[in-house]
């Protein structure tokens, strides 16, 4: 479906009808085919939602509307053109940064939070972040080459060349201006999340691949020393993209960790 919002067409899924809500988004210019492979077995008795965010997928948008604050912005206008009073929301790689900003804006209107192989605007202390690179300047010769590039160092598992070309059609189908955009686009505000983030009180569920170039286990550690009672999943030999390449493991995890909380 799409849905009317701030003068964007945004493409929408929803599907199952448990009493809980998931709401997921995707990371970078990736789309809900981020999510959809672990959404499918949660849909069994959740009811699930994911969104292409502007300039991904579906969703065209002119790149001068595509900012961080558009996106936070996005996520309620989703939930209230679905009806979705509250939810459990999950953010993937740079879609952490979003989903972390809705709720530092609004905590009222969620469950629960998975943040999934990212680690949003937290650094650790002591330590340098590592220069964000534009997508331009990736190795390969064309822009589906530089994508190439960048979904072979997510999959490092074996057998992955079927989870590989699927990446890369995902995110082939943004613009490369987009694709730059959303991966240079700096926040007007910063935020202190090691004040913030032990204020939280929000069941939190943390997803990481054990072999993730983009994200490392130590900054997921120290995120989940910040939020208190959350809880951090590790996957043994997975890359960037564990519910693309561990659906069902992502799944599981998910289920038990909220059906605990609840």
């Amino acid at each position: 479906m799409f849905l009317d919002i701030d003068g964007n067409r945004v493409f929408a899924l929803s599907f199952g009808k448990g009493p809980r809500t998931i709401l997921a988004h995707s990371g970078w210019v990736g789309n809900f085919e981020d999510w959809i492979a672990t959404l499918a077995p949660l849909s069994e008795s959740w009811r699930t939602v994911v969104y292409d965010h502007r300039g991904t997928g579906e969703t065209s948008v002119p790149v001068e509307k595509i900012s961080h604050e558009a996106m936070v912005d996005d996520v309620f206008a989703v939930m209230d053109a679905l009806k979705i009073e509250r939810c459990i929301l999950a953010g993937f790689s740079r879609g952490v940064m979003t989903v972390m900003r809705a709720v530092l804006r609004d905590p009222g209107r969620f469950d629960g939070l998975i943040l999934m192989n990212g680690t949003g605007e937290v650094v650790v202390p002591g330590t340098v972040p590592a220069p964000r690179t534009a997508p331009s300047r990736w190795p390969g010769e064309t822009h589906r080459d530089r994508l190439r590039w960048f979904i072979e160092r997510c999959t490092p598992e074996p057998d992955s060349d079927h989870i590989r070309r699927w990446g890369v059609n995902i995110l082939s189908r943004a613009t490369p201006e987009a694709a730059e955009r959303i991966m240079t686009m700096q926040w007007e505000r910063p935020v202190d999340w090691a004040t913030e983030l032990p204020r939280w009180r929000l069941p939190t569920l943390l997803l990481h691949g054990e072999k993730d170039f983009a994200c490392t286990l130590d900054t997921q550690r120290y995120i989940q020393s910040l939020i208190p009672d959350s809880k951090l999943v590790v996957f043994e030999g997975a890359g960037h993209i564990p519910a693309m390449a561990r659906p069902d493991e992502v799944a599981a995890a998910i289920n038990e960790y909220f059906t605990a909380s609840t």
